[in-house]
Formats: structure tokens, C-alpha cells, sequence
């Protein structure tokens, strides 16, 4: 056999172990399914729990019921492929970490709806494609007349948006801010905490506010988790800055290492846009060793894999390329 012939041949057994060790991803009937956050749970093991504990549901199904037998927390994004079939990406967090997995409280004292807050709360129950969309596109140069040219507003009813616009335009005082800021950390009523995290919108220029949409990310309420997370999207879109993360490090300790991971690629964003300092980094760091985000740097879906090497690109300035064990070697070095 030829030189080349070896070289080619231990070429492609490299890569064959190489996915042997990599790869997660199944076909259920939903389309392809990718695990992510196995490091000592096999891939079989974890579909054989399932078949024993939850035979009816795939894995692809319902992150719920993957905490329910037994994992800390879990989440599912559905994405389409290139032929119109589901791809679903499943982060699974192992026992190892559970540690890290720290929701807030659920808050004792429930106030009734607050009545100026009406028309908002309609556009949240009735409009909710309008409400994501109007505070993703808050303060844009997108005017009415312009609606129609843009392809992903075309089904959308303007006026709504436009509503939820002038509802936040006219809520911009720091006493609103305030009242959004207690709202959110202290009252019950999981409607009033999505209208003032939205209400936040208007107030990027304050560390405080950022803590508060962080802190409401690991909210028990996954509609509020969510809201707070379409702001902080619209921050790092138009208002990205260097912010002071130490009143709030607990707080994304948890969420880079296990809480809500249906949030994890925006928390991954944010601490790379927002020039986080090396203390911090070391400690979120310190005991995980990067599980979560060295897992999907192993993805074989593009956006977890790029948004991982980005992130690690970004706030170590080293570039390693998508080189899991050099990552991890570096990473083990600097928190020492």
C-alpha cells in the first residue's frame, strides 16, 4: 500500500472515532435529534432510561418529562433543515451539575393585574408574534409604511405593534423603571413581571436593569424567562457595552453551567458582547471547566457549534478552531 493510501486510510479512520465520540444525533419521528450535555451518560443508556421510565415519549418530545426522570434541567430548540424536516437539538444537563441548576422562588406575594398595564397584557395574550416581534424591532427605523417590505412583517398586524410601541414610549421615566424593577423581583402575578420586563426595554443605560433581566432569566415562570430574554436579545443588538457583572455572578454561574438551558446560547452571547472581566470569567469557570459550553462546541448543528467558538474565541482571545481538547486543556490552566 502506498504512502498515500495509509495517510488517507488513518485519515478517515481518525474521523470514524471522531464521530464515534462525537456524535449524538439520532432520527426519531419527529426528524433528526442532537444530545447535547452527555459527558457520562452514553447516548444508548440515556434512550434506554427512557424507554424504561417514559416509553411513550421520544427524546425529542418534551424537556419536561426529561426532568422528570431525574435530570436537572433540559431544554429542546427545534430547527428546520435544508429538505423542511424538524432538527432538534436537546441539552441535557447530567447529575454531576445539578448544583448549578437554581431557579428563583416562586414569589409569595401576588398583586392583582395593574389595570394601565391592560392593553399590554392583551397584545401579550392575543398578539404574541406582535409582542416578540415589536420589542425585537423596538425603536427602529421600520415605520408603518415600510411594513410590508420586510419579509418576516408582512403577515403582522402593524397596528398592534405600533400599540405596543407607543405602550413603552410612554413609559420611559425612572419611575417606571423602578416600578418594573420591584415588579419583576417581587410580585407573584407572572403577568406583571412580563409586562415589566418588558418595560425595561427603555432603560439599557443601567447596570441594575441588566441584573434584573439576568437574575429573571432563571424566573420559575418560563413566559417571564422568556420575555426578559427577547430585551436582553434587543440590548446586545443596539445597546451592547461593558457592564459590571459582579453584583449579578451568581446568577450567570448558574445560567452558563445548567439553569434554563433554553437560554443558554443568549447567555453565551451576552457575556462575550458585554466585556466581562477575567475574575469573572474564572469564577464561572472554576468548577464546571466549561462543561456546557465545551459540549456544544462538540455539536454537529452549525449555530450551537459557532456560537460556543465564538463565545470562547471572544473572552479568552485565543483561537483554538473547534479543538475540544486544546479548549479544555486551556481552560483547566487559566482557573487554576
Amino acid at each position: 500500500m502506498g504512502i498515500n493510501n495509509v495517510r488517507y486510510l488513518v485519515t478517515v479512520i481518525i474521523l470514524f472515532l471522531s464521530s464515534i465520540c462525537y456524535c449524538q444525533v439520532i432520527d426519531t419521528q419527529f426528524g433528526k435529534a442532537e444530545v447535547l450535555g452527555l459527558k457520562h451518560l452514553k447516548l444508548q443508556e440515556l434512550l434506554d432510561l427512557l424507554s424504561v421510565k417514559a416509553p411513550e415519549i421520544s427524546v425529542d418530545k418534551c424537556a419536561s418529562t426529561l426532568k422528570k426522570i431525574g435530570f436537572p434541567d433540559a431544554s429542546i430548540m427545534r430547527y428546520y433543515d435544508e429538505d423542511g424536516k424538524f432538527y432538534s437539538v436537546v441539552t441535557i444537563i447530567e447529575r454531576e451539575y445539578s448544583k448549578f441548576v437554581k431557579y428563583k422562588n416562586p414569589l409569595q406575594y401576588t398583586l392583582s393585574t395593574k389595570k394601565q398595564w391592560g392593553k399590554a397584557i392583551g397584545i401579550y395574550n392575543n398578539n404574541p408574534i406582535e409582542f416578540q416581534i415589536g420589542l425585537l424591532k423596538y425603536k427602529s427605523d421600520i415605520v408603518e409604511t415600510n411594513f410590508d417590505k420586510q419579509k418576516i412583517l408582512k403577515d403582522l398586524n402593524k397596528k398592534v405593534v405600533i400599540e405596543l410601541w407607543n405602550f413603552l414610549k410612554n413609559r420611559d421615566r425612572e419611575r417606571d423603571k423602578d416600578m418594573a424593577i420591584w415588579i419583576l423581583n417581587n410580585d407573584g402575578n407572572y403577568l406583571n413581571r412580563i409586562i415589566a420586563s418588558m418595560i425595561l426595554i427603555n432603560f439599557p443605560e443601567s447596570d441594575l436593569v441588566w441584573w434584573s433581566l439576568i437574575d429573571a432569566l432563571r424566573d420559575p415562570v418560563g413566559r417571564v424567562c422568556s420575555t426578559s430574554e427577547l430585551v436582553l436579545k434587543y440590548f446586545i443588538s443596539n445597546n451592547r457595552r461593558k457592564i459590571n457583572w459582579q453584583p449579578a455572578v451568581k446568577s450567570l454561574n448558574y445560567l452558563i453551567n445548567g439553569t434554563n438551558p433554553f437560554v443558554f446560547s443568549t447567555i453565551l452571547k451576552i457575556i462575550s458582547e458585554t466585556d466581562v472581566s477575567e475574575n469573572i470569567i474564572k469564577y464561572l469557570f472554576r468548577e464546571s471547566k466549561g462543561y456546557l459550553v465545551l459540549s456544544y462546541l462538540k455539536a454537529q448543528h452549525e449555530k450551537e457549534r459557532a456560537i460556543a467558538y465564538d463565545f470562547l474565541k471572544k473572552i479568552f482571545k485565543k483561537d483554538f478552531g473547534n479543538n475540544v481538547e486544546k479548549w479544555e486543556k486551556y481552560i483547566i490552566n487559566f482557573v487554576k
